[in-house]
């Protein structure tokens, strides 16, 4: 017994690792390697490991893990600061989305608690794939990164009313409104009973742990308050995940939440990524064949069909087109808590497997390109149309404030890198225009008086009204490669060489910044590294010309062959 199931464990965690490991090396999420290796391993892949209730526990013992993460970082300051994009555009995306998808299945005849919960299930869109991308491409603070992220909190938040529909719906009873709303009350009571009655409480379990001193007794203490409030939660009558999340909202706003997501994280991300691995092994591709039709419906409505509601709702919210349109594709496909719902749904016999594996398969496929649509939602621009005459009105704006430079630099980004650049340059003296494309860095640069027009540097015509032909320098502070490799090539298009000096936020692609035209690649990890180098190195008694020839010798080695054009 106890090596068949060692030889299980060994058979998930090999081929978990190397699942995670090409899908990293790809860039896509780790949920969809997990994914895979679920699919490889299990009964409709190689057979090598069995759904019992073993894989089952920790799969749910990951669940419970994944909704104590998401309280903690549930804050009702945050909610109500960013009302207008979290609670107003949330609950219209998912409420629309759960309403047409769950009415157009009722009225093809499909029960109403499974067409309630598979709206819920396309509503939801993957928080971890989303914003992982999202920060990639340095869009994180732009103004359709902060609406998605707006939407995908809410979508986090209705997750929870939905857990204790299938919980309730899973006893096989007949549809009862009554006694759903009572769940729904009863989950929120112990919400608003435990933020009240046991905050204080755990605080003090947690405070006593932190002054022993002793980690292992804090994690062991955080560990307990989270499967705890699960169990309680349990005798209660509601999900396990619903106690705790509300146990990690506890936690959230006291001084402990960082500790403890840290101290955490590693059994999270172990026990998550077994749940994916067991929702994989649920999987079955041989229904491609037998229903292709339905899975290419499913993946119809979570790529277009969501798309379009999101769509409306950024419209109804007096986004601009380019935008509503570019948040779309960003939420275009499933997520993890649509994978839980499902998959909770289907182990409980409420919902048929039959129905169920088609939407499993759309769900996982949409999470798999969904990094794919979101690198290439730039492109929406040109679906939108006007993007001429934007551009057109842009540079004129630019031109008229580039007339007077001559011999000047142009700065591609003001963001916390630039702003210090454009601040060393005003002390010198030194003629200069800053372009920003993230309107909420454009208006802090400009509040700080920094000489600054708002567009996108990547394009040639805006580089042109920037004066790039008369410019004796461009310097680069964005972090986004293709754009950089744009700007690098119109600039060595230029009949005069001009120097190019770029920022990046690691070490990685200097050598292609560098093929591509950069005279010196400033790697920002390096630069930090060595300045904090050098100044402990004089703390702990070395002079000046000590401390400078180890570092410059560090320098050397970092790159060798790229030594002359490394800026550290």
């Amino acid at each position: 017994m106890t090596e068949h199931l060692l030889t299980q464990s060994l058979s998930m965690i090999m081929v978990s690792a190397i699942a995670v490991w090409l899908f990293a090396a790809l860039r896509m999420p780790a949920a969809m390697g997990y994914l895979l290796a679920g699919l490889a391993i299990g009964p409709y892949g190689l057979n090598l490991v069995a759904i019992s209730d073993d894989t089952l526990f920790l799969a749910e013992l990951g669940l419970i893990f994944l909704m104590f993460m998401v309280g903690l970082e549930f804050s009702l300051t945050t909610l109500l600061a960013a009302r207008t994009d979290v609670l107003l555009a949330g609950s219209l995306q998912v409420g629309g989305t759960l309403v047409a998808i769950a009415a157009a299945l009722w009225s093809l005849g499909l029960d109403p608690r499974i067409a309630i919960l598979l709206g819920g299930a396309v509503a939801m869109s993957s928080t971890a794939v989303a914003m992982s991308q999202l920060a990639e491409q340095g869009e994180i603070s732009s103004q359709h990164g902060r609406f998605a992220i707006g939407i995908l909190l809410f979508q986090d938040i209705a997750t929870i009313p939905l857990l204790v529909a299938v919980d309730s719906w899973s006893r096989q009873a007949p549809v009862d409104p009554v006694h759903l709303l009572g769940r729904l009350g009863l989950a929120a009571i112990a919400i608003v009973a435990v933020s009240i009655i046991a905050r204080p409480l755990v605080r003090n379990v947690l405070a006593n742990a932190s002054r022993s001193r002793s980690n292992d007794s804090f994690l062991l203490a955080a560990l307990f308050v989270a499967l705890g409030a699960a169990y309680l939660a349990h005798l209660a009558g509601l999900a396990l995940p619903i106690g705790a999340f509300i146990a990690g909202m506890v936690i959230g706003g006291s001084d402990f939440k960082h500790r403890v997501e840290d101290d955490l994280r590693p059994f999270r991300d172990v026990l998550v990524g077994l749940f994916f691995v067991t929702v994989g092994m649920q999987i079955d591709l041989g229904l491609i064949l037998v229903s292709p039709y339905a899975i290419f419906a499913w993946c119809t409505l979570f790529l277009f069909g969501k798309a379009l509601i999101t769509f409306i709702v950024g419209l109804m919210l007096r986004r601009t087109a380019a935008i509503a349109l570019r948040v779309a594709v960003i939420l275009a496909h499933g997520g993890e808590f649509g994978l839980l719902l499902l998959t909770l749904a289907m182990n409980t016999g409420l919902l048929p497997s039959e129905i169920g594996q088609p939407v499993l398969i759309a769900l996982a496929l949409t999470m798999g390109l969904a990094p794919l649509l979101i690198q290439r939602g730039a492109l929406v621009e040109h679906i939108v149309g006007n993007r001429r005459a934007r551009v057109a009105a842009t540079e004129t704006a630019i031109r008229t404030t580039s007339a007077s430079l001559n011999q000047h630099v142009v700065l591609c980004g003001c963001g916390r890198v630039g702003r210090l650049v454009a601040t060393a340059f005003e002390a010198a003296k030194i003629p200069h225009i800053a372009i920003e494309s993230d309107l909420a860095r454009f208006k802090e640069a400009q509040r700080q008086g920094h000489t600054i027009v708002h567009g996108d540097a990547a394009h040639r015509r805006i580089l042109s009204a920037a004066g790039l032909a008369k410019a004796r320098l461009i310097v680069i502070t964005f972090d986004r490669h293709s754009a950089v490799e744009r700007i690098l090539k119109f600039a060595g298009e230029q009949q005069t060489a001009i120097p190019c000096f770029v920022s990046t936020a690691d070490n990685q692609d200097i050598t292609s910044l560098v093929k591509a035209g950069a005279k010196v690649v400033f790697p920002e990890n390096l630069a930090a590294g060595l300045a904090l180098a050098d100044q402990s190195l004089l703390l702990c008694g070395l002079t000046r010309e000590e401390a400078g020839r180890i570092i410059t010798s560090l320098r050397a080695e970092l790159n060798p062959d790229l030594r002359e054009r490394v800026g550290v």
